[in-house]
């Protein structure tokens, strides 16, 4: 099969740049002019989607080549048709992977692979003729990337001039700009983990802070310039096999602590399920056959957490009695006993005999491999699972009785994973939905 959506990738020459802002500017642009538009983010991302969501109104997709192979492609032409344009936000620096050797899980890999023209984001700040140097290398370095435009950030006054000449003195046109602006700074402010979840921000003050950033967009230009450099996409059209079982009850923990899910993940559980949603800062117990708690930032939200103990001993309950718990991150820290925070500790729901420490540097970070040395709910004795993890928290667990999972790479818990009580399994892996259908997993053992 072949798709032909006209396609642009957002990077830049490193991270931090205003990728996020130039992405979901270009999207409201376009928009604004009646154009539908899809949004895609290279990598394991889960807060730069919730921005292209709250824009568009449509979830934004995954495109990961470690975790999914080739299947990015096919995964790209099923989300995208119907749109009259894609826009791939991209990871990091253009070239920039995680073995900072090979090309591997990079943007510019994922350029060639979407056959897709790539915009340069440049951060106007104390730059003016260096620009045209930057573009310069970033298209020489690989002649397979097509560099086709730039979009200027956090410009002022003159600079603007100078930068565009230099950049466009080297045949590379300028499309956009966006000036530099309090407001939107204030909108778009980062946290330890980049910038702050949607959910947190606002969908009203992201629509603010995208309508303002779009002013200097010639969106008419950027759907031309997509169009002529995109190149047809052939793949291999999939149909995943759904399991056939009665319809369970499954709670979903949403809300400010918790809001790292991949759209697919609530998109599955939707197919065998009845999902609702539960705050565990505001609700008071769950009544589920399934309790989902993913990743987020329970810390920040810890003193509000702890004072829901009506909650707290319904997630308990729920374990003790059998019932299926899956937890990612966040999800995890969540069943400890206690988490210390920025000098201050809170009670958590005390599921296993566990504490949690929030450090000031990264505890794990990067893509993940794991065996499984325990069968558990979500996966057999021997199966290798693959994932990612960014967490700043190390977990103190007294018995490693409890782990299921063993990393072949990464860190989680000093080299293990996958906490295992009853049926309950929570780690600090992330695992995609595409590489991974835990979900189904879990449900076949149990139920079929």
């Amino acid at each position: 099969m072949e798709c032909e959506t006209p396609r642009l990738i957002v990077s830049s020459y490193k991270g931090k740049n205003g990728k996020t802002l130039a992405s979901i500017a270009l999207a409201r642009s376009l928009i604004a002019r009646g154009y539908r538009v899809s949004m895609f983010k290279v990598g394991p991302d889960y807060i730069d989607p919730s921005y292209h969501a709250a824009v568009t109104g449509e979830p934004s997709r995954n495109l990961d080549k470690i975790l999914m192979g080739n299947k990015v492609v096919e995964r790209f032409c099923r989300y995208s048709s119907g749109s009259d344009i894609a826009i791939i936000e991209g990871v990091a620096g253009l070239y920039d992977s995680p073995d900072g050797e090979s090309e591997d899980g990079s943007t510019a890999q994922m350029a060639k692979l979407l056959k897709a023209p790539v915009v340069i984001v440049i951060n106007g700040e104390r730059i003016n003729r260096t620009a045209g140097a930057l573009i310069k290398g970033l298209r020489d370095f690989d002649s397979k990337v097509k560099i086709a435009g730039v979009i200027l950030t956090n410009v002022v006054g003159s600079q603007e001039q100078k930068i565009r000449k230099a950049v466009e003195s080297e045949g590379v046109e300028v499309i956009g700009t966006i000036k530099r602006d309090r407001t939107l700074e204030k909108i778009m402010a980062y946290r330890h983990l980049g910038l702050v979840h949607a959910n947190e921000t606002g969908r009203d003050a992201i629509t603010l802070a995208s309508s303002l950033a779009s002013q200097n967009i010639d969106a008419e230009r950027v759907l031309k310039l997509a169009k002529e450099r995109s190149d047809p996409l052939g793949f291999q059209a999939t149909e995943r096999e759904k399991p056939s079982m009665k319809k369970l009850k499954i709670a979903i923990a949403l809300g400010r602590a918790f809001s790292f899910y991949y759209p697919e993940t609530i998109e599955f559980a939707s197919e065998v399920g009845d999902v609702k949603f539960v705050d565990p800062e505001k609700d008071a117990y769950v009544d589920a056959d399934m309790l989902i708690i993913g990743g987020g930032f329970p810390e920040v939200y810890a003193e509000q957490l702890e004072k829901n103990k009506p909650f707290m001993k319904s997630v308990k309950d729920h374990v003790e009695k059998g019932k299926l718990f899956y937890g990612e991150c966040g999800g995890l820290i969540y069943l400890a006993d206690a988490i210390a925070y920025m000098g201050s500790e809170y009670r958590m729901s005390g599921v296993i005999d566990a504490y949690a420490v929030v450090m000031n540097e990264p505890v794990g970070h990067g893509y993940v491999t794991g065996e499984v040395i325990k069968d558990n709910i979500i996966a057999s004795k021997g199966t290798i699972l693959k994932g990612h993890e960014f967490h700043y928290t190390k977990m103190i667990i007294k018995s490693r009785e409890i782990f299921s999972l063993k990393y072949l790479k990464g860190n989680g818990i000093d080299g293990f994973d996958g906490v295992y009580v009853k049926n309950a399994y929570a780690s600090f892996m992330h695992i995609h939905p595409e590489t991974y259908n835990f979900l189904d997993k879990m449900l076949l053992q149990k139920f079929m």
